[in-house]
């Protein structure tokens, strides 16, 4: 005798006071056997979040009526070897939720039971929803709904016990990329031309400004103005300046002088008044001065690195597309598109604010350890570069110079993308426009929990490529205000003949993927190169170095140097999840095959294809 298991499946957290249905979702009907369930049936909610499992009670064993119990399934996106041995498919598992609880209803006789409404904690928002930045919420028990592979945790493990082996002097720690050259060639770390290096290709690839009184003269800062500061470390405003000179081709920059503004009276006031009027600095005030000034110059541009283009930029940037996109995609072929390149990804988040979080006013960001920066101020600074970044209208800066082999390996990197999701929309276009109003509801909670829009000089700037631009579109958002991200779509139903829909979808996947990977190995594998000596630089610096009574170990004090290089070792050197190497088989062949294409392109710019990674 068919028997039936009926309910709804809701999302947790109602949205603006009315329920949320859980849609598309893989479920499993079981015989609660303490600790042995035993599989009765599987089944599918609708778009409405319900669902009706049709099971024989026989299949709990003889004499055993069944209590009856809910699994709840992700899919997990895995290419597997083709039963042909030829190639790879793609394969659709189905991994149980982690935390998920279901009602059990015991000794179940009637031929329809209904479960009624069951709510599931699936992939909830922390409110609220502007700040700083839109984040997964974690329960109590610190329960999230995908942890880490294996294989990463294991080298994370390696990494820890590295360090410690390097801590005790049982091994020399790692040249980082400045000691190298150092002990190759010394000051070459020290000298002008590797430090417009670093702010084009370094860790922190700074799009550079062209000052309105000649279109000659540029400049990149960093500004402290209306930020809370420790009290502790020193943290001027900064402004650097260049000339670009021809060279045949795209220019040169050439760096001209450095603009120190300090904090003067009380640091922990955020006061723009009490910042002092700037001081020029240029190679003429020689060489010691100089090289002092450029010290406090890379405190900056490492802080700002860390807090807004590898934390904010690549971390956060891309949580607040994973929610929407696995709360909401499905059935939408889109899902194993995107979600592969970000395994893990909320895990690793979390697992940074147990070490560098601090909570405020319900909303979780990060603090910076040996920074001047306080709580508040990493989640102003945060919020100020993540309300300049939108999927729409982005593309990769255009070189600013000739030696930006940063812009030129991402223009190249990107063609990789345009190609592989186009080849990819291609394959699955029925079905990603069948289950488009899965889009619809994604882009739908992508926008309402996106920051606040605050409109940016766009004339400032060499390049505008990468700016989130007062010309794409800025909904109002919970708070009466625009904001940062465009929507996807406005509609739940489309044809073939949608071209700006289609192409909208296919642009905030390739944003994602780019980030998720491209973004994110550049800057945080740069990070021990940058920061691995800390008389080079550091996230803070505690004295005014252009006194010349003031020396390196009083700016950088020996254990916070120390924690500064370990850090950074541990952070750039734990790397999993390549996608050449396709360590966990989520990558796409195409994908491989695409990159595997630009090998030498890339290398040309410095690029190892082989060192991209998820």
């Amino acid at each position: 005798m068919t028997s039936y298991a009926t309910g709804r499946l809701l999302f947790e957290k109602d949205v603006n006071g009315v329920a949320k249905p859980v849609h598309n979702l893989d479920l499993q009907l079981l015989d609660d056997d303490y600790g042995h369930d035993t599989l009765l049936a599987t089944g599918k909610t609708d778009m409405e979040g319900r669902f009706r499992i049709a099971y024989d009670p026989k299949d709990a064993g003889l004499f055993d009526v069944p209590d009856l119990k809910l699994a709840v399934l992700l899919p997990e996106t895995l290419y597997t070897k083709k039963a042909t041995g030829e190639g790879l498919e793609l394969k659709r598992v189905l991994i149980p939720l982690p935390g998920f609880e279901s009602p059990v209803a015991t000794d179940v006789k009637e031929e329809t039971y209904d479960f009624g409404d069951v709510r599931v904690k699936l992939y909830e928002y922390l409110e609220p929803a502007d700040g700083p930045t839109p984040r997964l919420l974690v329960d109590e028990e610190h329960v999230l709904p995908q942890g880490q592979r294996r294989g990463r945790n294991i080298t994370l493990t390696e990494k820890v016990a590295e360090v410690a082996l390097y801590t005790l002097g049982v091994k020399p720690w790692p040249l980082p990329l400045t000691k190298k050259m150092e002990a190759e060639k010394p000051g070459s770390s020290q000298t002008d031309e590797f430090f417009v290096e670093m702010m084009l290709n370094g860790f922190n690839p700074m799009l550079f400004k062209r000052e309105r009184t000649g279109a000659k003269r540029f400049y990149v800062e960093w500004s402290w103005k209306g930020q809370i500061q420790d009290g502790v470390h020193y943290a001027p405003d900064t402004r650097c300046f260049f000339d670009r000179v021809d060279d045949g081709k795209l220019g040169k920059f050439v760096l001209t002088g450095i603009e120190i503004a300090k904090r003067v009276g009380d640091y922990t006031a955020g006061d723009d008044s009490l910042m002092s009027p700037p001081k020029m600095y240029t190679p003429e005030c020689g060489k010691e001065l100089w090289d002092r000034v450029k010290r406090i110059v890379r405190s900056n541009y490492f802080v700002f690195g860390e807090a807004q283009t590898h934390l904010g930029g690549t971390h956060l940037n891309v949580e607040q597309y994973i929610v929407p996109v696995v709360r909401n995609l499905r059935a939408n072929p889109v899902v194993s598109l995107l979600t592969p390149h970000f395994y893990g990804t909320v895990d690793i988040n979390h697992a940074a604010d147990g070490l560098l979080v601090k909570e405020n006013g319900g909303a979780v960001i990060s603090v910076p350890e040996g920074s001047a920066a306080v709580v508040a101020t990493i989640g102003s600074i945060l919020r100020a570069g993540m309300r300049q970044m939108n999927w729409h209208g982005f593309s990769p800066r255009t070189p600013q110079a000739t030696n930006d082999r940063y812009a030129h390996a991402a223009n190249v990197y990107w063609g990789v993308l345009t190609r592989y999701v186009d080849y990819y929309f291609a394959e699955h276009m029925d079905a990603i426009v069948a289950n488009w109003a899965e889009v619809k509801l994604m882009s739908d909670e992508l926008v309402a929990h996106s920051i606040r829009y605050v409109q940016q000089e766009e004339d400032d700037y060499i390049d505008t490529n990468e700016l989130n631009k007062a010309s794409s579109e800025h909904p109002t958002g919970p708070y009466g205000e625009p904001v940062s991200l465009s929507p996807v779509t406005t509609k739940s139903v489309i044809t073939k003949d949608d071209k700006t829909d289609i192409e909208n979808l296919k642009q905030m996947c390739r944003y994602v993927i780019y980030f998720a990977t491209w973004q994110h190995s550049w800057v945080n594998d740069s990070q021990y190169d940058t920061a691995g000596d800390s008389s080079f630089a550091t996230m803070g610096i505690h004295c005014d170095l252009t006194d010349l009574r003031k020396t390196i170990e009083d700016a950088v004090p020996v254990k916070e140097g120390k924690k500064s290089e370990s850090t950074t070792y541990v952070l750039a050197t734990t790397q999993w999840g390549y996608i050449m190497k396709n360590e966990d088989g989520g990558m796409n062949p195409k994908l491989i095959e695409f990159l595997g294409e630009t090998k030498d392109q890339l290398a040309s710019y410095g690029v190892d294809i082989n060192k991209i990674r998820s």
